[in-house]
């Protein structure tokens, strides 16, 4: 499957629920709006036959995204039957990590290959101000458990905050090193206009805080996917990554290879696009799996 440009997907995210246990100020401080009844999202049975129909057109590699997904009833058997269709190599899961202790084992042995966590600061304190929850020692306690079910690697992605936890960068370097988990910063970008006024005055470039860890270690370049939208480096001495997501100030659109199919069922070709294409309605319809192909191709053809 290529778009326009030439640019083959390979690469399906699909958010499974619109619901979460956290309000980040960076993300959806006052909780999540216009909330999807459960009636409304994909069925188990839809969610599976989208992504084998995805697979079908090129897509290896899925993973599954929310709100917080492991909020969604039926996930583990959804991994599950994702696990099995012939064709992809890999189901991976990005999650708060709030629910991951109760869950890692089982999503496991359910064929899950790993997991991205969110987690921005080492205080339990400043967890709470950030996330609105007191869960900092739950997401601690998930992100060792999905090591030691071998999740792995297990990453860490954290959006840096002017004011808020760039006085940490360092620290959240020296514990991933010290726990073997690859790390991530995240610029925090526009996302929608109920964080938009707040992020103005706490954004804070990658570039700052390369440069403050380059002051303590040597980043040598290593980038194991060239279609990651993070800028990888191995940390001399050590076997962790650090990777920086720039989506600001390194636009990294040339080498993107995703879509992503909504939690209502409709795609999105790029992160700031319409969605479009309403799939759930297709396969409700009845639709032949090869039509709905068809669709899907000419519109991910289109991508900008």
């Amino acid at each position: 499957m290529l778009d326009q440009f030439g640019r083959r997907i390979t690469y399906l995210r699909i958010s499974v629920i619109d619901k979460c246990n956290l309000r980040c100020l960076y993300c959806m401080p006052q909780g999540l709006v216009n909330k999807t009844r459960l009636a409304e999202l994909l069925t188990n049975e839809e969610l599976v036959e989208l992504a084998t129909i995805f697979v079908e057109l090129g897509v290896t590699k899925i993973r599954l995204t929310g709100g917080e997904p492991l909020l969604r009833p039926g996930l583990v058997d959804v991994i599950r039957r994702l696990a099995q269709i012939e064709g992809l190599a890999q189901v991976a899961m990005s999650t708060n990590g709030v629910l991951l202790k109760r869950d890692a084992c089982l999503l496991k042995e359910a064929g899950l290959g790993r997991v991205n966590v969110s987690l921005d600061t080492l205080l339990p304190e400043k967890f709470a101000r950030i996330t609105g929850q007191d869960a900092w020692q739950a997401v601690v306690e998930g992100i060792v458990e999905a090591k030691a079910v071998g999740l792995e690697p297990v990453k860490v992605n954290a959006v840096l905050m002017k004011g808020v936890n760039d006085d940490e960068i360092l620290a959240l370097v020296g514990w991933a090193i010290e726990e073997e988990l690859e790390l991530r910063f995240i610029e925090w970008m526009p996302t929608n206009s109920l964080v938009d006024g707040e992020r103005e005055g706490k954004f804070l470039s990658n570039e700052i805080a390369r440069a403050e860890i380059e002051r303590h270690y040597r980043l040598i370049p290593d980038d194991p996917d060239p279609h990651s939208p993070a800028k990888s480096f191995r940390i001399e001495g050590t076997c962790v990554r650090v990777g920086f997501i720039n989506p600001l100030s390194n636009v990294f659109c040339a080498m993107c290879n995703r879509v992503r199919l909504k939690v209502n069922g409709r795609i999105k070709t790029c992160l700031h696009g319409q969605e479009e294409l309403d799939l759930k309605a297709m396969l409700r319809l009845g639709l032949p799996r090869e039509a709905i192909k068809q669709q899907i191709a000419a519109t991910v053809f289109l991508r900008p």
